[in-house]
């Protein structure tokens, strides 16, 4: 156990119910679906902002089909009433509209931000898709450990480079980082940081090293430091955080964090054996050759440590957390079972376990590598996000919506 360095809040009443928090505004957007990655951006911002959305779907009879398959895509569940049926079943409602979009004013011209893109790899790759058909943007380099090997997407002729320093001098506005070593990553964002370079990162364990010196060097730099990508993949896991916060003291944190041990022991409850839960995912690209961080919970943890950041401004060390592994010879608890990672203020439990989740409604039938969060206020609100918490598109969404955010704020 970790002890928590903060004062405890003052608890609630013994038998306080547990309310869902409700009280999110509607966003409607009227989405042009003919760009249907480009409408789901837009529905995902607003549902990491904690709104529900009205989507009318614009561009001809599948508008609805291809703007619902780009959001699932993240992760992001949406239903389509019929006619005369309520509007706000769910958080993302899609209505079809017009076939063609109106057509919206220009903004005012602006500076294009300069972006430099450190990682081209799963996550990266999917980023610099985006940033090269988007006009608002110029890349200006792309970090790789080789800058002669053939990529997909390719890197355009003179924007690869292998020298951190040398990414930095072509003086971007923003660094987007997405590259796997939590070393290099950590210092190349306090690089950035202190140059008063903006930064948007997937990189949890940098960013959770020591989050709360990040976020003086941005302040102190006059720069901004988007991380919500670290953690959840395409869930807005951060986000609701700080939405429980914002509404009162935080008293518990529980959620599933990682992909990877939630495919492998939704085939373990199959009747799999383990080295053949494994092996199906790496096949489907959620587990790394050496899945280690995962197994042994310390990816959980590096994520439960920002999210306990986000909840307390207190500073967790993923090392010191409490951290039960998984592999051929884990013992596992009967039923449905989930890595958890939990942070309770109350007692100063922080810690990574296998529990069994039967009756769960948010933990229990939580698909291959979804993550899910549940968060709960002094007062016995409830905050709760589910999505995709790995894969190029879910975790390349969050980056680009941070991305976004800083251009627009």
């Amino acid at each position: 156990m970790t002890a928590l360095p903060l004062p405890l809040p003052r608890p609630s009443r013994p038998g306080t119910a547990l309310l869902p928090y409700t009280d999110e505004p509607v966003a409607l957007l009227q989405l042009d679906a003919a760009d249907a990655p480009g409408a789901a951006s837009a529905v995902y911002r607003e549902v990491r902002r904690g709104r529900r959305v009205v989507a009318v779907a614009c561009g001809g009879e599948d508008a609805s089909d291809r703007l619902t398959n780009a959001l699932d895509a993240i992760g992001v569940a949406a239903v389509r009433p019929a006619p005369g049926d309520a509007l706000l079943e769910g958080d993302v409602a899609i209505v079809p509209g017009p076939a063609t979009a109106p057509s919206r004013a220009r903004p005012a011209s602006s500076p294009v931000p300069r972006v430099a893109l450190a990682g081209c790899g799963v996550v990266g790759g999917g980023v610099l898709t985006r940033l090269l058909a988007d006009p608002r943007f110029e890349v200006v380099g792309v970090l790789v450990r080789d800058p002669a090997r053939a990529r997909r997407p390719a890197i355009p002729a003179g924007l690869a480079l292998s020298d951190p320093a040398a990414l930095l001098a072509r003086e971007p506005d923003i660094l987007v980082e997405a590259i796997s070593d939590a070393s290099t990553g950590l210092a190349l964002i306090r690089a950035a940081l202190s140059r008063g370079v903006d930064v948007v990162s997937a990189n949890k364990q940098a960013v959770g090293a020591d989050l709360p010196a990040l976020a003086a060097l941005a302040d102190g730099g006059g720069a901004r430091l988007r991380y919500s990508a670290s953690v959840g993949g395409g869930a807005p896991m951060i986000e609701t955080v700080r939405r429980a916060r914002a509404h009162g003291a935080v008293v518990r944190i529980e959620a599933v964090l990682n992909g990877t041990c939630n495919f492998i022991l939704n085939r373990l409850a199959d009747g799999l054996p383990f080295e053949d839960a494994l092996s199906a995912a790496r096949e489907a690209g959620f587990a790394e050759e050496d899945p280690s961080a995962d197994l042994s919970g310390l990816d959980a943890a590096a994520k439960l440590v920002i999210l306990g950041h986000e909840a307390l401004r207190g500073r967790l060390v993923a090392k010191e957390l409490a951290r039960e592994g998984l592999g051929p010879d884990t013992a596992l608890p009967i039923g449905r079972v989930r890595q958890l990672a939990r942070l309770d203020v109350r007692t100063g439990e922080a810690c990574v376990a296998l529990h069994a989740v039967d009756g769960d409604t948010l933990f229990g039938d939580l698909p291959d590598e979804w993550n899910a969060l549940r968060v709960i206020t002094g007062d016995g609100r409830v905050f709760t996000a589910r999505g995709r918490g790995a894969g190029r598109t879910p975790t390349a969404e969050s980056l680009w919506a941070d991305l976004i955010d800083l251009t627009e704020t």
